[in-house]
């Protein structure tokens, strides 16, 4: 679930950058001190000081003249990398403006977890919304482009991973290897837009 990055840090929604700043140093070292103590104490002190650097960093793009909104992107964005879709996904459920942006990163979770009609679907939406984004245009290009090579065996099974999540539901079928292929294909286009590189070959 998003966390306001003003009250993790203890501060007022009109702190400045300068008060950021100070209350993140001294929690900092607050919870590098008790991070080595024994038991729940010390397992309590790492998950402070991990919640403490994402609201450090939240805090200062809010006030560089980003949004409280674009803050839960970059909460999504992160549990997208180490692929928690379901935290990305309650982070996503916490916007109510849900822009083009919205439905890009809607798309992203879907397609983590294999929704892969649902998460083209969310993708249209997206560049219908915002139809000069390249960002999203590019991604739906590599989908496209996954989606029209390897063969007829290869395009029977992309057919049978876009099934929706009920008709999967329905028929008892779980994630084949065309999923989790077409899923990292996925996470690669927003590791590649977010500035990473996923798979390397591609």
């Amino acid at each position: 679930m998003f966390k306001n990055p003003f009250v993790v840090l203890g501060l007022d929604k009109n702190a400045t950058q300068a008060e950021v700043q100070e209350a993140y140093e001294r929690l900092r070292e607050e919870y590098r001190a008790a991070i080595h103590n024994e038991g729940d104490e010390g397992k309590k002190a790492a998950k402070k000081l991990s919640e403490l650097e994402t609201a450090y960093r939240e805090a200062m793009d809010i006030l560089s003249g980003g949004s409280e909104i674009k803050g839960v992107y970059t909460v999504v964005a992160d549990h997208l990398k180490s692929r928690n879709f379901d935290a990305a996904q309650a982070a996503l459920d916490q916007v109510s403006e849900r822009d083009a942006e919205w439905h890009y990163y809607q798309s992203a979770v879907y397609h983590g977890k294999g929704w892969n009609y649902e998460a083209k679907a969310q993708l249209d939406m997206a560049i219908n919304m915002d139809p000069d984004n390249q960002k999203y245009k590019d991604t739906l290009d590599r989908m496209k482009n996954h989606e029209q090579g390897g063969g007829e065996r290869a395009s029977a099974e992309r057919q049978r991973s876009y099934d929706t999540y009920e008709n999967m539901q329905q028929n008892g079928r779980g994630a084949s290897a065309s999923d989790c292929c077409a899923s990292l294909i996925c996470a690669d286009c927003c590791c590649e837009c977010m500035g990473g590189d996923l798979i390397r070959c591609c």
